[in-house]
């Protein structure tokens, strides 16, 4: 797999949610690109993945305010913690320049290469190395910056990256449609295009119910209900079971966009309520089979935790998703363990 995480920032009130770690992070509705919301400064979001090799490229959209430096970190452990745990940085400085630097700088674009208060979309490409590193970057789909033959493994000993991070100190600057990929498959392994991250959500068994209903809802008997809120309520509304084998799937509203699709990413907000090890799995349905995705998340106690699984093609066909699979599908969950 290549497509390692996504994320638009819809429907929910913190980043601690869905990032692993993060310090003054704030979701606001007050600019984004797309969707209704987007991260602003101050923060710091770190995400930590399990990528495959030494490659990857990171995409997100952003409005910097031009007012100060802001960084996005290739991470190698926790550098929110510990400011050295990265590989290389991009930064944006005061003067719209892109800065590359892994201890020392090893490049920068031109000033003006981002324009302040504007939304841009910033892709960098990059592999790993003490002696051959590259790291490209695009903005808005123009290669401004090309380095080759760097030193861009900071970490020295290692050309292993886990993640990504943002570093926002002041603003205003706003990022939205973050997109992260390896350069592992066939698919999603090279330079990804300027990216929207749409979310669309279930709906209530009133207005179409899922094929899947094995669970049981906290109240009433409508599933989608359950699990449709813009902002997760925990434990005021949910659907449970404990049962191996069991599925819930639901109806989703329709995309409402055209154009290449280049995932599916399903975020399952979930925990368990007793000891022992509980497992869930994504499960999605194209058409009138279930197709359960390959990765059990075991679960923890008391606090909800985000889970997410992949799909970057249709399992039915094993080809591109298409705008009409997206709205003839179901998405939901199976107690895998």
């Amino acid at each position: 797999m290549a497509l390692l995480f996504c994320d638009g920032f819809e429907n929910r009130p913190a980043l601690t949610t869905k990032w692993d770690y993060s310090v003054w992070g704030s979701i606001t509705t007050g600019d984004k690109r797309t969707g209704s919301q987007s991260i602003c400064y101050p923060c710091l979001a770190h995400k930590i993945l399990a990528p495959s090799g030494d490659s990857g490229v990171i995409g997100w959209a952003e409005k910097h305010g031009g007012a100060q430096t802001h960084t996005m970190y290739v991470p190698y452990g926790n550098p929110l913690v510990t400011a050295t745990q990265v590989q290389f940085t991009v930064a944006i400085n005061t003067v719209g320049a892109l800065v590359v630097s892994a201890a020392t700088e090893l490049g920068r674009t031109a000033n003006g290469a981002i324009r302040a208060d504007q939304w841009n979309y910033i892709e960098v490409k990059f592999t790993l190395s003490q002696t051959v590193g590259t790291v490209a970057v695009k903005v808005n789909g123009a290669t401004v910056l090309n380095l080759t033959g760097v030193d861009n493994c900071y970490q020295g000993s290692t050309t292993a990256w886990n993640g990504v991070s943002f570093n926002i100190s002041s603003g205003p600057t706003y990022i939205d449609d973050v997109v992260v990929c390896d350069q592992s498959g066939a698919q999603n392994n090279d330079w990804m295009g300027e990216c929207r991250v749409v979310n669309i959500l279930p709906v209530t068994d009133a207005v179409a119910a899922g094929s899947n209903a094995d669970f049981t809802c906290l109240t009433s008997t409508d599933h989608g209900a359950m699990v449709d809120e813009a902002t997760p309520d925990d434990d005021t509304s949910y659907v449970y079971s404990s049962t191996f084998n069991h599925v819930d799937s639901w109806e989703f509203a329709a995309l409402g966009y055209t154009g290449t699709i280049k995932g599916v990413q399903l975020d399952l907000l979930a925990k368990k309520t007793e000891s022992g090890a509980r497992a869930l799995a994504g499960v999605t349905r194209p058409t009138s089979t279930n197709r359960v995705h390959a990765t059990n998340h075991y679960l923890g106690m008391t606090n909800y935790l985000h889970y997410l699984a992949i799909w970057e093609l249709n399992p039915d066909d094993s080809a591109a998703w298409e705008v009409a699979d997206i709205d003839g599908a179901e998405f939901g969950v199976k107690v895998a363990v």
